[in-house]
């Protein structure tokens, strides 16, 4: 029996990622062998392979507390020993919101950052740069009880005053009622993340664990930078409550965005089944009361019936512990499996899809056809040179020979001139493309969002400052985007000039100066915003300091997203005609090769076997070269044009035709 599907898709998605990576590496050996490998191709190649490598699966759970999460991710990562990974009891079991991940240089801890750093204004990814505050637990994988000891951490709790969990951010609703010493109960952690040498984790996937909406609201990064990062969000729910108030606040105000705006897959789950399982009832009439639980669930959320999944995470994890495939069957726990698998081959094509590499494959590609075209070429000088009577006429043809050589490889020579040409017209456009993001600009733009909050003692003061700052956001976006209309203009007139022609349609399109993931971003930190202004009025009362860590983590993540778009256009005016000059660079090196033959065969006086012998080695050199990367462009052709994996459908892309390109940029 299968019960380790979701293993063999990550396994089988890490082989691909390390087999991609291998052929670039391949690819690159090859062209040092060769020596037809310049700096800008080596550049390309090694970024692409770094893309492979720091590429991740994030899956993220959200839910409020006692919905099962940490059983699912119990039967998710369960392997073998007929024992839970995690500690798992009834009511609530993960007070901190906790990330699950292998980190090599130390497979085997947990990391806790204490609750009392809410106090402060400082962000969580910053607190992640600082180690002294965390609590290092390491332990044994070895010893189960010294294991569950560390990973039991995360679900501990202590009292303090009301009044120290008020100032935490905690609400009576997340407290409960006040003991007889007029305590109450609170997380002893703001975060936990924890380090596992797990086959799953070390192919790549990364698990958040969110315990509830007071989670969310009180940990801004949660929403603002974490969920949005995950490819994959299970949005767990009762199976016997369906869709309650605080799940309808989580879905609307975290979830439905992502969804919606940023192309996340969502797999809504309806945990804990078996507590409608009925051996009284017929099994068709309790498969219709799931079936119906499932469309009102799909229903309320706006979502394909099929997206969402039924099922017991307590069951298939027995299922798997006692190899039961009936039980497991039962449970569903394959269907949602399948969903998982689905959105990891999503990804795998969002991979294939990105711009390094696309050039990496059109390098690959076009060192191979320029190659195969110079040996026809050579030997059709071969047989030219071998029907020449004389040594002298041999002399005359190798000239002749050399001549039209020297006038193709002066025909490339002027279109490196022109390319230098056409590349000073890209930086000439550097000014206007980075003033409208300039740094200067930004920080001018928070200055006044902090004048504005300092000097506002009401809500309505407060709101108009956070949606002033956007605002002013949205002009500097607006005016970039004249200037990128403009600019790609420019590079769309470079790539169709006659010197040009024959460059493939989909190179000009990804070349394109696109924003299109960071003005996403900013959508969606705008929205957030949004509703935070919404919600301004009942917070501003008992949670100022929230307010305060809110609006520095989102200014925050506002400049993290506008680097990146400065980023992306020095890259862009550095690499957006990289197609043409590798190209022609490597149709330079392949000329001025075979001039270098030809020269050689020239200045010697042997005889016309000799000449014809000298020439033919030269000819084997390069065969064997074409040789040793014909595999290399099989394999790769296969990836790169071949039949692609249908799109996961619980992803529900939306995958933009490369034809309508310029339609969509000139808007």
């Amino acid at each position: 029996m299968d019960v380790k599907a979701l293993h063999k898709q990550m396994a089988g998605y890490n082989r691909w990622k390390q087999q991609l990576d291998e052929r670039l590496l391949r690819f690159e050996r090859w062209g040092e062998d060769v020596g037809m490998l310049g700096p800008d191709l080596r550049k390309t190649l090694r970024q692409a392979r770094q893309l492979l490598h720091r590429e991740s699966f994030t899956l993220a759970f959200v839910g409020e507390f006692s919905r099962g999460k940490t059983e699912l991710i119990n039967a998710l990562l369960y392997t073998e020993g007929g024992r839970r990974l995690l500690p798992s009891q009834p009511g609530r079991t993960t007070m901190c919101p906790t990330e699950i991940y292998r980190d090599a240089a130390n497979p085997h801890c947990v990391r806790l950052l204490p609750i009392e750093t809410r106090r402060t204004t400082t962000s969580l990814e910053s607190f992640k740069r600082i180690p002294r505050n965390w609590i290092t637990i390491p332990f044994d994988p070895e010893n189960p009880d010294e294991m569950r000891a560390a990973l039991h951490q995360v679900s501990c709790s202590k009292l303090v005053s009301a009044a120290e969990a008020e100032l935490l951010g905690f609400t009576s609703e997340d407290t409960g009622l006040e003991n007889d010493q007029g305590l109450v109960s609170i997380p002893c952690w703001r975060h936990a993340m924890i380090s596992l040498d797990h086959p799953l984790l070390r192919q790549g996937l990364r698990i958040v664990d969110t315990p509830g909406l007071n989670a969310l609201g009180n940990e801004p990064e949660l929403t603002l930078k974490t969920l949005p990062e995950a490819q994959a969000i299970l949005f767990l729910l009762a199976a016997d409550a369906g869709v309650t108030a605080s799940d309808m606040a989580i879905w609307r105000e975290h979830i439905q965005p992502l969804r919606e705006n940023h192309c996340t897959a969502v797999v809504a789950l309806l945990n804990k089944i078996d507590s409608l399982w009925d051996d009284l009832a017929l099994p068709a009439e309790v498969g219709a009361n799931i079936d119906r639980m499932r469309a009102e669930t799909a229903t309320r959320l706006q979502m394909p019936m099929e997206h969402v999944v039924a099922l017991s995470a307590k069951q298939g994890l027995l299922a798997k512990v006692a190899r039961n495939k009936p039980l497991l069957q039962k449970s569903n726990f394959l269907q949602l499996e399948r969903l998982l698998g689905e959105c990891v081959v999503h990804n795998q094509q969002q991979i294939i899809g990105h711009r390094l590499i696309g050039d990496s494959f059109s390098m690959l590609i076009n060192a191979r056809n320029s190659l195969k075209a110079r040996i026809s070429v050579a030997q059709e000088e071969l047989v030219s040179l071998g029907r020449a009577a004389s040594p002298e006429s041999i002399t005359e043809k190798i000239s002749q020979l050399r001549t039209g050589i020297r006038k193709t490889h002066h025909h490339y020579h002027k279109q490196a001139l022109t390319l230098r040409t056409s590349q000073r017209l890209l930086e000439n456009q550097r000014q206007s493309l980075l003033a409208p993001v300039s740094p200067e600009i930004l920080e001018r733009y928070v200055q006044t969002a902090t004048d504005n909050l300092t000097s506002s003692w009401t809500t309505l003061g407060l709101s108009r400052a956070i949606g002033t700052f956007f605002d002013d956001i949205d002009n500097s976006m607006r005016h970039l985007e004249r200037e990128m209309e403009r600019a790609n203009r420019v590079l769309i007139s470079i790539y169709e000039r006659p010197e040009n022609a024959g460059t493939h349609e989909d190179r000009v399109n990804q070349h394109l100066l696109r924003i299109h993931d960071q003005q996403k971003r900013l959508r969606q930190l705008q929205t957030r915003a949004d509703q935070f202004r919404r919600s301004i009025n009942s917070v501003l009362a008992s949670k100022t300091l929230f307010i305060s860590r809110f609006i520095n983590t989102l200014v925050q993540e506002v400049r993290v997203v506008w680097r990146d778009i400065n980023r992306t256009i020095e890259r862009w005016l550095q690499e957006g005609l990289a197609p043409l000059f590798h190209h022609n660079h490597y149709q330079k090196q392949l000329l001025e090769h075979h001039m270098l033959q030809l020269t050689r065969v020239h200045g010697e006086h042997n005889q016309r076997a000799g000449r014809l012998k000298a020439l033919q080695k030269g000819l084997h050199h390069w065969q064997r070269a074409l040789k040793a990367l014909e595999p290399l462009y099989q394999e790769t052709l296969e990836v790169s044009l071949g039949e692609r994996p249908q799109a996961a459908s619980v992803t529900d892309s939306r995958v933009i035709p490369l034809s309508r390109a310029r339609t969509l940029q000139a808007r």
